[in-house]
């Protein structure tokens, strides 16, 4: 019976040795997790900037283009006011004569 107080204490040992390993462990894993989450993070932060660029590039060609329409038709413009006064002209030249 002496013999079971030793056993306690080396009982006590073990369970509080096994509780710190399983709190090592469960830190660890939390760790990972962790990694694991940033990584996942860092690869959609990637995918958004791509796709960003992509828009952005997008967006440049299509105000681009509007701005060359825009031209297109400011020249169009332009060239209806000649044909109409040179019209004009024509008919003044022909009510003249």
């Amino acid at each position: 019976m002496a013999w079971l107080p030793l056993v306690g204490t080396v009982m006590s040992l073990v369970t509080s040795k096994g509780i710190d390993v399983a709190q090592q462990a469960m830190i660890q894993m939390d760790e990972t997790n962790q990694l694991l989450l940033q990584a996942r993070e860092m690869q959609h932060q990637e995918e958004l900037d791509n796709r960003s660029e992509v828009f952005n590039e997008a967006i440049a060609d299509r105000s681009e283009s509007m701005r060359e329409r825009s031209l297109l038709e400011d020249l169009d413009m332009t060239e209806r006011k000649i044909d109409d006064r040179i019209t004009k002209e024509w008919i003044g030249l022909i009510k003249g004569q």
